[in-house]
């Protein structure tokens, strides 16, 4: 379950972060308020400052991904 994201330096880049929500209602309204109120669960399928790359394409966490991009090498 990973989502590309961006490019870095024409290889794409998957995030290998999951994101839950804590708690979740069935009505989208109260959800909004739900997901504000009760926060996001980020699980990392890898480690911070690691990079792997494989297949022609970059796999690594939004943190690392965000440093990056900090950076200035992402597109």
């Amino acid at each position: 379950m990973t989502n590309t994201i961006g490019f870095y330096e024409g290889i794409p880049v998957y995030i290998a972060t999951w994101k839950y929500q804590r708690r979740k209602h069935r009505k989208k309204r109260i959800n909004k308020k739900w997901r504000k109120r009760y926060g996001v669960v980020e699980i990392n399928r890898m480690p911070h400052g690691q990079v792997i790359y494989v297949d022609r394409v970059m796999y690594m966490t939004e943190k690392t991904f965000e440093e990056i991009k900090r950076l200035g090498k992402v597109r």
